[in-house]
């Protein structure tokens, strides 16, 4: 009986170490890959769209795919919202959106509101102007050739006066 005893408490001991090697690796495991990605604290997006507009959903649908909460605000005039933030006239596209104090003006992509939620400048926002092929809500795939046929576009940044630059390149 106290054979049995010390065999169990062995067997027992065995497992607990065991158990613990095996949730301290999987633990470690996840700390190396949340390293590898972007970890910027980007807060809450708040669009504006109209009801009618299919690929402000999927633009909407692109930011919520890499982690953002979005609230996706339907209106009856998007133009109101894009004068209140002083969105200059030849940078205005199909929605728009406030994240803090930032204005995120058409489809700019992930990578861009990332860069400029890591660098902070003092602007007001930044538009993709107009909507080019394979900007995100843009995609479109040719069935016969199985390609993407992209475009290469600017992501320009504003002032509250109208100042524009540009902020990021984006090539296919």
């Amino acid at each position: 009986m106290a054979i049995n005893k010390v065999f169990f408490k062995t067997r027992f001991l065995k497992y607990l170490i065991s158990s613990g090697m095996l949730f301290s690796n999987t633990t470690n495991i996840h700390r190396i890959s949340a390293g590898t990605q972007e970890n910027i604290d980007i807060p809450k997006v708040v669009s504006y769209r109209s009801a009618s507009c299919g690929c402000c959903k999927k633009w909407i649908n692109h930011l919520r795919d890499n982690g953002l909460e979005v609230v996706d605000n339907i209106v009856e005039d998007v133009s109101v919202i894009k004068n209140q933030y002083q969105i200059p006239n030849n940078l205005r596209s199909c929605h728009s959106a406030q994240v803090a104090n930032y204005t995120i003006e058409g489809h700019v992509p992930i990578k861009s509101i990332n860069k400029l939620f890591r660098k902070k400048p003092n602007i007001n926002g930044i538009a993709v102007p107009g909507m080019p092929l394979g900007s995100p809500g843009m995609e479109m795939h040719s069935h016969e050739s199985h390609s993407h046929d992209y475009e290469r576009y600017k992501v320009v940044s504003f002032s509250k006066t109208g100042k524009t630059k540009i902020f990021d390149k984006i090539s296919p």
